[in-house]
Protein backbone atom coordinates (compact mmCIF):
# COMPACT_ATOMS: atom_id res chain seq x y z
CA UNK A 1 0.00 0.00 0.00
CA UNK A 2 2.89 2.58 1.10
CA UNK A 3 4.45 1.62 -2.47
CA UNK A 4 1.64 2.47 -4.44
CA UNK A 5 0.83 5.88 -2.80
CA UNK A 6 4.55 6.59 -3.29
CA UNK A 7 3.93 5.45 -7.06
CA UNK A 8 1.00 7.90 -7.59
CA UNK A 9 3.08 10.66 -5.72
CA UNK A 10 5.38 10.25 -8.40
CA UNK A 11 3.57 9.76 -11.53
CA UNK A 12 1.78 13.16 -10.55
CA UNK A 13 5.35 14.53 -10.03
CA UNK A 14 6.26 13.44 -13.35
CA UNK A 15 2.91 14.41 -15.28
CA UNK A 16 3.37 18.08 -13.81
CA UNK A 17 6.90 18.42 -14.88
CA UNK A 18 6.09 17.22 -18.39
CA UNK A 19 3.25 19.72 -19.03
CA UNK A 20 5.12 22.30 -18.04
CA UNK A 21 6.63 24.73 -21.06
CA UNK A 22 7.03 27.97 -20.04
CA UNK A 23 6.70 30.40 -16.68
CA UNK A 24 6.00 33.23 -19.77
CA UNK A 25 2.70 34.53 -20.31
CA UNK A 26 1.95 36.26 -23.59
CA UNK A 27 -0.81 38.00 -24.83
CA UNK A 28 -2.06 39.26 -20.86
CA UNK A 29 -4.63 42.09 -20.56
CA UNK A 30 -3.13 42.31 -17.25
CA UNK A 31 -0.83 44.44 -17.86
CA UNK A 32 0.10 48.01 -19.02
CA UNK A 33 1.25 48.59 -22.29
CA UNK A 34 3.97 51.81 -23.80
CA UNK A 35 2.99 53.51 -26.32
CA UNK A 36 5.27 54.23 -29.34
CA UNK A 37 7.01 51.74 -29.53
CA UNK A 38 8.38 51.12 -33.11
CA UNK A 39 9.56 47.45 -33.56
CA UNK A 40 11.85 46.07 -36.63
CA UNK A 41 12.74 42.52 -36.83
CA UNK A 42 16.54 42.40 -37.62
CA UNK A 43 17.11 38.58 -37.91
CA UNK A 44 15.18 35.19 -37.96
CA UNK A 45 16.69 31.56 -37.21
CA UNK A 46 15.30 28.34 -37.26
CA UNK A 47 17.15 25.43 -35.31
CA UNK A 48 15.88 21.55 -34.81
CA UNK A 49 14.80 22.45 -31.14
CA UNK A 50 14.16 26.64 -31.16
CA UNK A 51 13.20 29.73 -33.23
CA UNK A 52 14.41 32.99 -32.55
CA UNK A 53 13.75 36.44 -33.42
CA UNK A 54 15.83 39.43 -32.87
CA UNK A 55 15.07 42.86 -33.33
CA UNK A 56 14.87 46.45 -31.87
CA UNK A 57 12.29 48.60 -30.24
CA UNK A 58 12.52 52.57 -30.58
CA UNK A 59 10.82 54.37 -27.92
CA UNK A 60 8.76 56.77 -30.21
CA UNK A 61 6.91 58.80 -27.66
CA UNK A 62 7.41 61.73 -25.34
CA UNK A 63 7.45 59.27 -21.59
CA UNK A 64 10.54 56.93 -20.58
CA UNK A 65 10.05 53.37 -20.00
CA UNK A 66 11.54 52.82 -16.93
CA UNK A 67 13.68 49.77 -16.04
CA UNK A 68 11.87 46.02 -15.48
CA UNK A 69 9.82 46.68 -18.94
CA UNK A 70 8.92 43.28 -21.46
CA UNK A 71 8.98 43.37 -25.52
CA UNK A 72 6.40 40.14 -26.52
CA UNK A 73 5.62 38.64 -29.35
CA UNK A 74 3.77 35.50 -31.18
CA UNK A 75 5.18 32.98 -33.50
CA UNK A 76 3.42 31.72 -36.49
CA UNK A 77 4.36 29.03 -38.74
CA UNK A 78 4.28 31.74 -41.71
CA UNK A 79 3.25 34.91 -43.30
CA UNK A 80 -0.18 34.08 -43.32
CA UNK A 81 -0.30 34.24 -39.26
CA UNK A 82 -3.28 31.38 -39.44
CA UNK A 83 -1.42 29.09 -37.15
CA UNK A 84 -0.22 30.33 -34.08
CA UNK A 85 2.96 28.23 -32.03
CA UNK A 86 3.08 29.78 -29.03
CA UNK A 87 5.19 33.47 -27.92
CA UNK A 88 7.81 34.95 -25.31
CA UNK A 89 8.79 37.81 -23.55
CA UNK A 90 11.95 39.25 -23.24
CA UNK A 91 13.20 40.98 -20.01
CA UNK A 92 15.09 44.67 -20.24
CA UNK A 93 15.87 46.19 -16.66
CA UNK A 94 17.39 49.76 -18.03
CA UNK A 95 15.43 52.31 -18.96
CA UNK A 96 14.77 53.52 -22.37
CA UNK A 97 14.36 57.40 -23.03
CA UNK A 98 12.37 58.82 -26.06
CA UNK A 99 13.92 58.57 -29.69
CA UNK A 100 16.27 55.65 -28.13
CA UNK A 101 16.20 52.23 -29.31
CA UNK A 102 17.70 49.06 -28.05
CA UNK A 103 17.32 44.99 -28.60
CA UNK A 104 15.67 42.31 -27.74
CA UNK A 105 15.51 38.45 -28.60
CA UNK A 106 12.43 36.50 -28.59
CA UNK A 107 12.79 32.13 -28.89
CA UNK A 108 9.78 29.69 -29.12
CA UNK A 109 10.58 26.22 -28.26
CA UNK A 110 8.47 23.30 -27.67
CA UNK A 111 8.16 19.32 -27.25
CA UNK A 112 4.76 19.58 -29.16
CA UNK A 113 6.60 21.05 -32.26
CA UNK A 114 9.67 20.10 -34.61
CA UNK A 115 11.04 23.95 -34.60
CA UNK A 116 12.93 23.16 -37.99
CA UNK A 117 9.37 22.78 -39.71
CA UNK A 118 8.72 25.65 -39.76
CA UNK A 119 11.97 27.84 -41.85
CA UNK A 120 8.96 30.67 -42.94
CA UNK A 121 7.99 31.32 -39.70
CA UNK A 122 6.93 34.81 -38.37
CA UNK A 123 6.37 36.92 -35.99
CA UNK A 124 3.30 39.47 -35.10
CA UNK A 125 2.02 41.14 -32.29
CA UNK A 126 4.86 42.73 -30.73
CA UNK A 127 4.58 45.08 -27.58
CA UNK A 128 6.17 46.54 -24.87
CA UNK A 129 5.06 46.18 -21.78
CA UNK A 130 5.16 46.79 -17.69
CA UNK A 131 3.68 45.08 -14.56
Amino acid sequence: MKIAKHLIIIVLLLFGVGCYESNNITGSDDVDEYSGAEFTITEKVVSSSRLTAKGTVKNTSNETYYGRWYVEGDFYTDGTYTFKLGGDNYLITYSLAPNESTGWELIFQSSLYEESDYPDFAVKNLRAYHD
